[in-house]
């Protein structure tokens, strides 16, 4: 991440920087703080979730400096807490991976536009064509929203990562090809199972800890 610094000037840094600002300040008026605070299943999720995928951001997969790939954790987050709770908590973990790892803070805010919004803006696109097409079932549920928008995040962020690089970077399209691209797919599927497989169990020993899942809803056959 600190190749950010490297590679876009400061003028440029700063402006991410105040947008990325805009949209903490934004989640932190707009949180459903209350909702979190009376739910306790959610708040032990939340815990629970900040502590481990602490951890899976610490330990990126790379093998030059901007060419590194760790899970990301967005769509869950969304699905379980909603989108305002999700960039908090994301920004939280972002910042002590920072400091641990001696990054330049300047770099913040092009860093959380890339790993926090791009793919929690991806995950609210996909919930809502779920929400308007998608048959509500507990099944099409996980498949949809966990599986399937797991992977795509994950995608979109590697590719856009990618696609910066290349085009204001240090990196060839060959060496990003050989060396990045490679094994996004790998990582997606990656982010796939553990979103899908998490999401599920959530929703199936704890559901009141979901924020978008309804039991009424998608419990077809539920009495």
């Amino acid at each position: 991440m600190d190749i950010y610094a490297q590679i876009i000037s400061n003028d440029w840094l700063w402006l991410t920087n105040y947008a990325f600002a805009f949209v903490l300040a934004r989640a932190l008026w707009t949180a459903p703080w209350r909702a979190l605070w009376r739910n306790n299943e959610q708040f032990t999720a939340l815990i629970g979730l900040l502590l481990g995928m602490g951890v899976l951001w610490w330990l990126p997969v790379g093998v030059h400096d901007g060419l590194s790939l760790h899970l990301l954790g967005a769509t869950l987050c969304v699905l379980m807490f909603d989108w305002q709770i999700a960039t908090l908590m994301l920004t939280v973990i972002l910042l002590v991976t920072l400091y641990s790892k001696q990054v330049n803070f300047l770099m913040l805010g092009s860093a959380g536009l890339m790993m926090i919004v791009l793919p929690i803006l991806a995950t609210q696109l996909f919930f809502r064509l779920f929400q308007r097409y998608g048959i509500k079932s507990y099944f099409s549920y996980t498949w949809w929203n966990g599986y399937v928008c797991g992977m795509v995040t994950m995608l979109v962020v590697g590719l856009a990562n990618g696609l910066l690089l290349w085009a204001i970077g240090p990196y060839s399209w060959f060496t990003l090809k050989n060396e990045y691209w490679v094994f996004l797919p790998i990582l997606s599927a990656s982010e796939s199972i553990v979103t899908g497989a998490f999401i599920s169990g959530f929703a199936v020993f704890l559901p009141n800890s979901v924020a978008y899942f309804d039991q009424d809803i998608y419990f077809t056959n539920k009495k």
